[in-house]
C-alpha cells in the first residue's frame, strides 16, 4: 500500500488503542496516537522510493544526534533510576534499537546486500514478524505505563503495515525465517482504487472493534 494508506491505518490503530484505553481508565492511552502512525510507515524504510526510504540517511544521522543528546541528558538527570533499572533499559535497547539499527546498516552496506539480499530488499525482513516479535519481547520488561503505551502503539502500528500489505498483490513474507514465501490475501494493486476501499474497510474494522470490545 502507499504511505498515505499506511499512515491512515496506523492512525486508526492509535485511535483504537486510545478509545479502548480511555474506556478502561488508562489516561495515558492517547500516547498511542504518537507512536502507531510513525511505526505504520517505518517498514517501508527499505524502499528507496518511499518517504522514509528516500530520507533514511538523513533520518539516521538526525536520529543518532537526537538520541545521543537525549541519552546523555536522561542519563545525567535519571542516573540513579538508570543504575537501578539497567536490565530494563538494556532489554528495551536490544528489542527496539538494535533491530532498526541492524536493518539500517544492512541497507547501507553493499556487501551485506549481496550476502543477505533478503534482509535489505523491499518487503524483506522489515515486512516479517521478526522485528515486531523482538519488540513484543522487549516491552514485557517495561514497567513504566507511558513507555508501555508508546511501545504497544508502536508494535500495533508496525503490525498494521504488515497486515495491510498482505492484502496487496505482492504480499509479505511474514513467516520468515521458516519460509520466505509471501502471503497475499487479495490481488489488490498498490495505489489503485481497490486499495482505497480496502484501507477504508480496515479502518472501519479497527475502530469498530475498539468500540465493541
Amino acid at each position: 500500500m502507499t504511505g498515505k494508506s499506511h499512515k491512515a491505518i496506523g492512525t486508526a490503530v492509535g485511535a483504537a488503542i486510545t478509545i479502548y484505553g480511555l474506556r478502561n481508565g488508562i489516561n495515558a492511552a492517547p500516547l498511542a496516537l504518537l507512536s502507531a502512525p510513525l511505526a505504520a510507515m517505518l517498514p517501508d524504510i527499505d524502499h528507496n522510493s518511499s518517504k522514509y526510504g528516500r530520507s533514511r540517511k538523513i533520518i539516521a544521522k538526525t536520529a543518532t544526534i537526537i538520541a545521543g543528546t537525549a541519552a546523555i541528558g536522561v542519563a545525567w538527570y535519571y542516573s540513579a533510576y538508570i543504575v537501578a533499572n539497567y536490565t530494563t533499559l538494556l532489554i528495551m535497547a536490544l528489542g527496539f534499537v538494535a533491530p532498526v539499527t541492524i536493518v539500517y546498516l544492512l541497507s547501507q552496506t553493499r556487501k551485506a546486500k549481496n550476502l543477505i539480499g533478503f534482509a535489505s530488499k523491499h518487503r524483506g525482513i522489515t515486512h516479517t514478524l521478526v522485528l515486531p516479535l523482538c519488540m513484543l519481547f522487549a516491552v514485557q520488561f517495561v514497567t513504566e505505563l507511558y513507555f508501555q503505551i508508546l511501545a504497544y502503539g508502536f508494535i500495533a502500528g508496525y503490525l498494521s503495515h504488515i497486515v495491510a500489505d498482505c492484502f496487496t498483490r505482492k504480499g509479505c513474507p511474514i513467516f520468515f525465517p521458516i519460509t520466505t514465501k509471501t502471503i497475499n490475501l487479495t490481488n489488490i494493486a498498490t495505489g489503485s482504487q481497490a486499495e482505497k476501499i480496502c484501507m477504508a474497510v480496515l479502518i472501519t474494522i479497527i475502530i469498530g472493534v475498539s468500540i465493541v470490545i
